[in-house]
Formats: C-alpha cells, structure tokens, sequence
C-alpha cells in the first residue's frame, strides 16, 4: 500500500483558523493569543504556494512520522519517497493545485531481516 501524504491549502488555512477560534472559545487559549494566531493566518492566506508550502511541508511531516512510529506498532515498514513527480501524482487522483503533496509513504511487511547496522557507543558521541 503506497500512501500520498499531502494537505489541501485552501482546507489548511481555514482549519487552522477554526481550530484556534475554537480553542479560544472554550478558554483553552487567551484571546489575545488566538487574535495573534487568526492575524498570521491572514496573512498565510496573502501568500503564494512556494511561500506557504514549507509551513504545510512541516506540519504535513509530522502526521507522517506518526504514521510511521504506529506502523512499526504493527511491525510494518515504511519509507518516505520525496523524489516524485508531484503534477503526474496530481492528474492520477484529478487533484487540482490547492492540493500540497508532500511524499509518498509505502507501507508493508518487510520481505527482510538485515542485521543491525554497527553503531558508536553513547559515550563516543557525547560530549561531556
């Protein structure tokens, strides 16, 4: 299974921004942190692709590594891909460009074992 980990911009911002209005309404936030929060949206939202895509990038990662860390729960393997070509994976799924890939996570039983990998001793790497 090859999974396409991507954000919609347009979806991003606005729930980023109701996310935040809805933390503030319950007192989980001081308002004068949510209007702060609200005004660097309206300002995200000014922006063009190439200036929010590494903000998108970031928080898109995240949910990845999640994925990845509850995979190895199951004893799944997995493997970021990055080197793709975004528009062609946009025209399989008839994405329009709201949508922000940002990789492919294939996700499966490992058909190996390798050995460990040799590592340095803790104490040859801190610096004390």
């Amino acid at each position: 299974m090859v999974i396409v980990c991507c954000a919609d911009i347009s979806g991003y911002l606005e729930g980023s921004e109701s996310g935040i209005q809805d933390l503030g309404r319950i007192g989980a936030v001081e308002d004068r942190i949510v209007n702060i929060i609200c005004a660097n949206l309206n300002e995200n939202i000014k922006m063009n692709i190439n200036e929010i895509s590494p903000r998108i990038a970031v928080n898109v990662a995240i949910a990845i590594e999640h994925m990845v860390l509850r995979a190895l729960d199951f004893k799944l393997g997995t493997c970021w891909i990055r080197a793709m070509d975004d528009e062609e994976v946009k025209k399989i799924f008839t994405w329009d460009q709201n949508t922000f890939i940002v990789a492919l996570l294939p996700v499966g039983y490992p058909d190996e074992s390798p050995m460990p990998r040799r590592r340095l001793k803790i104490e040859d790497i801190i610096i004390k």
